[in-house]
């Protein structure tokens, strides 16, 4: 945003037309050239009360534009550090509507881009603003040169900078030259990150939204959600879908809210058996929703529901309050106890916090950490590997051991389980349905089992219905397995019970 030239030109010629007009007035009233044309003063009193106007308007524009300008550059100071002409939201969109009011009748393509670094957001730490300063200034620098890029005008794009978001409008680009333009500014994303940033951590998410006659505030809030939904998933490009319009009520919130407050919602625990040891050497803890409204609900059911009403942090939490608050209780009754593998969604696994918040909750309830694992997605691993391995690192040196869900689906990278430490991965239960009819499928497993074997990592088969699955297993060296042959997942006292007294392992014993 800048005050106009081209609209400080047509201010000094209309004044000066004005002056003119208005001299020349007084000029003939006193040398009576009006004196018998009244209708030549009339005319003359007309333009000059027209340009009068006008430029009275004019100068009322220009400080409106120059308190704008101000605005914007303390703003700016703010989010970059320096004063800075980089568009604001209110500059965008002005913009952006002059834009598309010029290409409406050309039918060309536009876009609408929002993207973010996660969480960036000023704070009371120094070295941390600083480094989000340099950053944000870096890349409204850099954004200028970007249409250079990929042989675009500049005229088809607009930038802008507010609340931690960037937006770009960009106007006559194919949706391939806008991923283009994502990995570009990806790539100096990290490059300037890397030697720049080392108190925050920085991942790019992007939303964009395709625009055909929608007004610019929806067309900014429709990137906006997609971003949302972006970092949500830890997708790095999302493209906005009318699914992303959650609608939430307040009976939504006020009713799990309830359920948390009540402890409607309840763990249960799928036991996963050893082939090796052919014993059960751990388990996983499921949440289930026993709602006096609905019955009792799968994960899939509320979940997605949790998420949208903001809950999903308070039931990551709850659940390991429960599996501890378990533990303990059957440590204290001296039963048989199992190390419990946790599962947490991606905003948690990244949150600031993260493991201080687990160890606090192990030391509250006693839990020796060897009791406790960690279960995060490959997609969570995928997002920001630094941070990931940094992570990871610190868990296992409290002693928890961490695993990969859900391997082999979604981001799949077989180069992770070289990256990434982790102590085991599970195989997905897609891969595992197929395999006893199927040679492909058995292939696909044998040879993910034997990539893990050579990183040194555990290999759980999740979904293991059936012993001709277990059999095939058993032969291609998987070391345990989790599914409804040996257990469908139990409440507390029934998975007590089943492991003081189960087939499978009173099997073994008897054969001994």
């Amino acid at each position: 945003m800048r005050i106009s030239r081209k609209r400080f030109i047509n201010f000094i010629a209309n004044a000066i037309v004005f002056v003119l007009a208005f001299s020349l007035l007084i000029t003939g009233i006193f040398l009576g050239w009006f004196d018998n044309n009244k209708n030549l003063l009339i005319a003359m009193i007309a333009i000059c009360t027209f340009y009068a106007a006008f430029v009275t308007f004019s100068i009322f524009i220009f400080f409106n534009d120059f308190t704008l300008l101000k605005t914007l550059h303390v703003e700016n100071e703010y989010n970059f550090g320096v004063r800075s002409n980089f568009n604001n939201l209110y500059a965008f969109t002005k913009r952006v509507e002059m834009k598309q009011k010029t290409f409406r009748k050309k039918g060309k393509s536009q876009h609408m881009i929002a993207f973010t670094f996660s969480n960036l957001l000023i704070s009371q730490n120094v070295n941390r603003n600083k480094e989000i300063h340099l950053l944000n200034n870096h890349i409204a620098s850099f954004l200028n040169s970007v249409y250079l890029k990929v042989n675009s005008k500049k005229k088809n794009f607009v930038y802008a900078f507010s609340r931690g978001t960037f937006m770009v409008y960009a106007h006559d680009q194919t949706v391939q030259k806008i991923q283009e333009i994502c990995e570009i500014i990806t790539r100096e994303i990290y490059h300037f990150a890397e030697d720049n940033c080392h108190h925050v951590w920085v991942q790019p998410f992007y939303g964009i939204f395709i625009i055909k006659k929608e007004a610019v505030t929806n067309q900014i809030e429709n990137a906006m959600l997609a971003r949302d939904n972006s970092e949500r998933n830890f997708e790095t490009i999302t493209f906005y879908q009318d699914s992303f319009r959650k609608v939430v009520s307040a009976s939504d919130i006020e009713e799990m809210t309830q359920a948390l407050k009540e402890k409607e919602f309840v763990v249960y625990y799928q036991p996963k058996f050893n082939l090796s040891t052919k014993k059960f050497n751990s388990a996983e803890a499921l949440i289930r929703w026993n709602s006096k409204k609905y019955g009792l609900l799968a994960p899939k059911l509320f979940l997605n529901k949790a998420e949208a009403v903001g809950l999903i942090h308070d039931i990551d939490i709850y659940v390991l309050r429960q599996v501890c608050e378990d533990l303990n209780e059957l440590i204290r009754r001296g039963r048989r106890v199992l190390p419990i593998s946790v599962n947490f969604f991606l905003y948690e696994f990244y949150s600031s916090n993260f493991l201080d918040v687990v160890m606090d909750i192990l030391r509250e309830f006693k839990i020796p950490v060897e009791l406790i694992q960690i279960e995060i997605t490959e997609a969570a691993s995928q997002a920001n590997q630094f941070l990931s391995i940094s992570i990871i690192k610190k868990l296992k040196n409290k002693g928890i051991k961490v695993l990969m869900d859900d391997f082999g689906i979604g981001y799949s990278n077989v180069g992770n389980l070289k990256k990434i430490p982790f102590d085991a991965v599970k195989i997905d239960k897609s891969f595992i349905d197929d395999i006893v009819g199927n040679t492909k499928a058995r292939e696909i497993v044998r040879f993910l089992i034997g990539l893990c074997k050579i990183n040194g990592m555990e290999v759980i088969a999740e979904g293991v219905d059936s012993k001709e699955q277990v059999d095939i297993l058993k032969r291609i060296k998987c070391d345990t397995i989790q599914g409804f042959y040996y257990s469908k997942a139990l409440p507390k006292k029934e998975f007590e019970v089943f492991l003081s007294d189960n087939p499978f392992e009173k099997k073994e014993r008897a054969k001994k």
